[in-house]
């Protein structure tokens, strides 16, 4: 079974990064991600899109490249995800921000949660905040009364359950567009979150502690 641990990197702004990010074996950059990874000193294994925003550089810099056309079905944060697929990672980091345009905040977060990528455990460092793809259990790193949300996305999820949090979930069925679970807090060092069926996200704000400057 594999181990391999991927990071994407998306295009848009340079995300404003103050947490350490984790190792990984493969790094992919979508587009002018691949410049983004220049910046931050990261080796691209990958670099694929459309390449109407990224530097001759950074494709270049790339072990390997990928062009496809403009006029695609597809975003280039969905062709990373399908590449990581095919050279068997088990889970993704993907690196992006909130600070562009909003459709592609949102769309990054919503085809982070397709079901295409069920196999794959997924999590985005959007600028400060951690977010999540929750299919089944996992485990979440805090300090006492940092802020955890947690949301239901493309239906409700069924049994969501957590320890640790001030506000405990029993097996609660969360429908998609409820406010119940935003600004639950960290009581311990650790929080378990669970569900049974359905994907749900939980958005962490990293504690000053964990915001080591790259």
């Amino acid at each position: 079974m594999s181990s391999l641990h991927a990071l994407i990197l998306t295009g848009g702004p340079l995300p404003s990064i103050e947490v350490a990010l984790p190792e990984a074996q493969l790094v992919i950059a979508a587009d002018s991600g691949g410049d983004h990874a220049e910046n931050l000193g990261l080796k691209v294994d990958l670099i694929i899109g459309d390449f109407d925003s990224c530097s001759e550089k950074a494709i270049k810099r790339a072990a390997e490249s990928q062009k496809f056309p403009s006029d695609k079905d597809v975003t280039d944060l969905e062709l990373a995800l399908a590449a990581a697929v095919e050279k068997d990672a088990a889970s993704v980091t993907i690196l992006t921000s909130s600070r562009g345009r909003l459709d592609h905040s949102l769309g990054n977060i919503l085809v982070a949660c397709s079901e295409r990528w069920s196999d794959l455990e997924i999590e985005l460092i959007v600028d400060d905040h951690l977010v999540k793809v929750i299919r089944s259990r996992t485990k979440l790193k805090g300090e006492p009364s940092d802020l955890l949300s947690i949301f239901a996305l493309g239906g409700t999820a069924f049994g969501v359950t957590s320890k640790g949090l001030k506000w405990e979930l029993d097996g609660i069925d969360l429908v998609t567009g409820s406010g119940l679970t935003i600004s639950n807090e960290f009581v311990l060092p650790e929080a378990e979150i669970s569900i049974e069926q359905g994907t749900i996200i939980s958005v962490q704000a990293f504690s000053d502690k964990a915001k080591p400057k790259l």
